[in-house]
């Protein structure tokens, strides 16, 4: 033994399971979704409805928790990786605004949009789950908005490659 109990063995450590809490919590919210995902695709308050989606819910609820213990590592999100998510939204509809226009200059007079790529720096994280938690975040939200589309990142030199279809020179990001 070594340290603190620790086996000296070299075996790996299994990654610590979340408490019974933290499991009945995130059952829950899965289940808030589930079930606001179902009144808004009903489109009904039935009663009858409401029963079927709350019963569909928690099986979703249930079957998203035994894909998430499959998925290995739990990997907690860290609330100052999504303080520029309010940003989103104008990103979204800036980048609409700017597809349309290279889409009308397309179909009026043949012009072909400034279309290339681009590197953005970013802070990739470690090859931990906590760094494939914000890989899959920058990546997922850099992609959002239709004008750009990431292709990769260089964890190396902490660099997002992305392709942007109408090349914004105001916006480098």
């Amino acid at each position: 033994m070594t340290g603190a109990g620790q086996p000296s063995s070299g075996a790996p450590r299994r990654p610590q399971q979340p408490s019974l809490s933290r499991r009945a919590g995130s059952a829950l919210a899965w289940w808030v979704l589930f079930m606001g995902l179902w009144v808004a695709v009903d489109d009904s308050i039935g009663l009858a409805e409401l029963v079927v989606g709350a019963a569909v819910a928690v099986l979703a609820a249930l079957l998203t928790g035994v894909a998430l213990d499959q998925a290995g590592p739990y990997s907690r999100l860290r609330l100052r990786w999504l303080a520029s998510a309010y940003r989103l939204p104008g990103q979204v509809l800036g980048d609409t605004v700017i597809v349309f226009r290279a889409l009308a200059r397309q179909l009026a007079r043949g012009q072909d949009p400034p279309s290339g790529f681009r590197e953005r720096p970013v802070t990739a994280g470690d090859d931990g789950t906590a760094g494939a938690t914000r890989r899959v975040l920058l990546v997922g939200t850099s992609s959002l908005a239709p004008n750009t589309v990431v292709l990769g990142i260089d964890t190396d030199r902490d660099v997002m490659v992305v392709h942007q279809l109408v090349v914004n020179q105001r916006r480098a990001q």
